[in-house]
């Protein structure tokens, strides 16, 4: 088909876009049956063998169990024989206590593990959701453990450079110096921020988030990115160091936080947009905000097409889909009426304009004055991230001076905590949206586009950073 359309290509330029779309739809639809299929090593494969894996990801603590993310490297079943494998797992560690056992790049030696394969039944009666989320981050398998049966090698290499193991030490100091120098609710708040991993914070804590709508802030996602990005040049800048090397550090940066935080979709989405950017600058060539959303998202999707399904791919890329169109168009209109307020109102009302339905749809509730709360909340976001990074560094040489500067940064996640929790009390603050159907996610997003192309303006404004 590929070859087909390529043909069509060179003897008919007008058919070249359409031919073009389809052979995206045909790949697609082929790399998609890959997905939900049974792979062939399937059938060798018993519900308990032995696995030799490596840790690709830290300990998250479940009720009852340690989670880790695993590469198999081999499987040995019940006639002992060797299956290969390279495929990604969740291990479960029952029974572990409560500290991390194994770091990164550990080798595990398990032996009667639980294997369970991961499959996604095309029938929506019959598929497991879970499984479906599991798939769209490239796990195949969930592999099930206990302490006793598990042994560690001791000849565990480390990554090519040693970047992975060089952000797993930095994170880690990170982590300890916010325990020790913050408020313990403070420090589980910031590191969440940091790092995008919720399971710092309790359920109440994070209910609280989700009612006022500004759980975005504890998902790792293209307004870290933002931030780290414009963080990192004005430092640069203020010590004199040059555009050009200004623009490779930031992004040799963006590589460490990258490990650091497992490279989540969003921060794909957001650290890609910014390579092209940078890519685009050094190239002399004009940079588009649209065709890079959609050349990052086209790529992700070739790699791993159950990543489709992925909550935080759909949110990270109708969210920036909805602020490259509707941030101009509001934007126009409220900063005549609003001031300096309008570039963040059009910001925030553009990405929940877009983002609104999949909320519904996701999580069956929808926050009614998250407006209100990103208001108050976001224009300091900057401010205390900034200090906090300065803290951390200072701690490096000083402890005394880094925990004294991070005393301005407990102050203002003091008064984060305060806004939303009275904002989260706040009676039909947010309502609950039950049996929302593709449907009618489809008519939403139909009028959305057929209002936008009422109201838009004929030539698109110029790109901007703050659309990472």
């Amino acid at each position: 088909m590929i070859l087909f359309s390529l043909g069509m290509m060179v003897l008919h330029e007008k058919a070249s876009v359409v031919m073009t779309l389809l052979t995206v739809a045909v790949l697609g639809a082929h790399l998609y049956g890959q997905g939900i299929g049974v792979d062939p090593l399937f059938e060798q494969i018993n519900d308990f063998m032995d696995v030799k894996g490596k840790v690709i990801k830290e300990a998250t603590f479940r009720k009852g169990y340690m989670e880790y993310e695993i590469e198999i490297l081999s499987m040995v079943n019940g006639e002992r024989n060797q299956v290969p494998s390279r495929e990604k797992a969740q291990l479960r560690i029952y029974g572990a206590g409560g500290e991390s056992v194994f770091s990164i790049d550990s080798i595990l030696s398990i032996e009667n593990a639980k294997i369970t394969r991961l499959f996604v039944q095309r029938s929506k009666a019959e598929r497991n959701d879970y499984h479906l989320y599991l798939k769209s981050k490239g796990m195949e398998y969930i592999v099930e453990a206990t302490p006793k049966n598990i042994s560690m090698n001791k000849d565990a290499k480390g990554d090519f450079l040693g970047i992975k193991s060089m952000s797993y030490g930095m994170k880690i100091y990170v982590e300890d110096f916010l325990d020790s120098t913050l408020d313990f609710e403070n420090s589980d708040v910031l590191k969440s921020i940091l790092f995008g991993n919720q399971g710092y914070l309790a359920r109440e804590r994070l209910d609280v988030f989700a009612r006022t709508g500004t759980a975005h802030i504890i998902a790792v996602s293209g307004l870290h990115i933002g931030l780290i990005i414009l963080i990192t040049e004005q430092f640069l800048k203020l010590i004199k160091v040059g555009r050009n090397k200004r623009v490779v550090l930031t992004v040799g940066f963006l590589v460490v936080y990258g490990f650091m935080v497992y490279f989540p979709v969003s921060i794909l989405r957001a650290g890609f947009m910014y390579i092209l950017y940078v890519a685009a600058y050094f190239l002399e060539r004009r940079y588009d905000s649209l065709n890079a959303l959609f050349f990052i998202g086209f790529i992700l999707l070739i790699y791993r097409p159950m990543t489709l399904f992925s909550v935080s791919f759909q949110l990270s890329f109708v969210a920036t889909l909805s602020i490259l169109l509707w941030h101009p168009l509001l934007n126009r209109v409220l900063r005549k009426k609003t001031g300096f307020l309008g570039e963040l109102l059009s910001v925030t009302l553009a990405a929940q304009i877009g983002t609104l339905p999949l909320m519904a749809y996701h999580f069956q509730q929808i926050s009614l004055i998250s407006l209100a709360t990103n208001i108050m909340i976001l224009p300091l976001l900057a401010p205390m991230l900034s200090i906090a990074l300065v803290s951390i560094v200072l701690g490096l040489f000083s402890f005394e001076l880094g925990s004294l500067c991070n005393e301005i940064t407990n102050q203002l996640l003091n008064y984060m905590n305060w806004i939303s929790l009275k904002c989260a009390i706040i009676p039909y603050g947010s309502v609950q949206i039950k049996d929302t159907k593709l449907f009618h996610i489809l008519i939403y997003y139909t009028v959305l586009a057929m209002i936008y192309y009422s109201y838009k303006n004929p030539q698109r404004e110029a790109s901007k950073v703050y659309e990472l």
